[in-house]
């Protein structure tokens, strides 16, 4: 996956919220899931980490495309301030969850 990101295992999507039984209450993919839907960026992102996590699978970075993530705050430059991306990644730092999605999303983000 060379120039992709590194991906997140359904473990880092698990430890997150996002499982096979759907979007946990109260966790970092379902304050992703807020974010996107109030702000109407991010969707296709958290689409992709939803639909990985029904499967009981990973994820990796060929799995999203440049614009979902632009339009989630994951950019070349870093994380936009008060995106998704953002919100995110302040979600996993105070909750101590989802650690592997936040770096998988800031790596594929960079990347890609």
């Amino acid at each position: 996956m060379s120039g992709q990101g590194k991906g997140a295992n359904y473990d880092d999507l698990s430890s997150a919220g996002y499982t096979s039984s759907g979007i946990q209450k109260d966790s970092v993919a379902s304050g992703m899931m807020s974010h996107a839907d109030l702000s109407g960026s991010g969707k296709g992102v958290v689409s992709s980490l939803q639909s990985a996590g029904a499967r009981g699978q990973g994820i990796s970075g060929s799995d999203m495309n440049r614009s979902d993530l632009s339009s989630a705050g994951l950019n070349h430059g870093g994380v936009t301030k008060g995106s998704g991306g953002a919100s995110m990644m302040s979600s996993v730092d105070k909750s101590g969850t989802g650690d592997g999605v936040k770096a998988s999303l800031q790596s594929v983000g960079a990347k890609k």
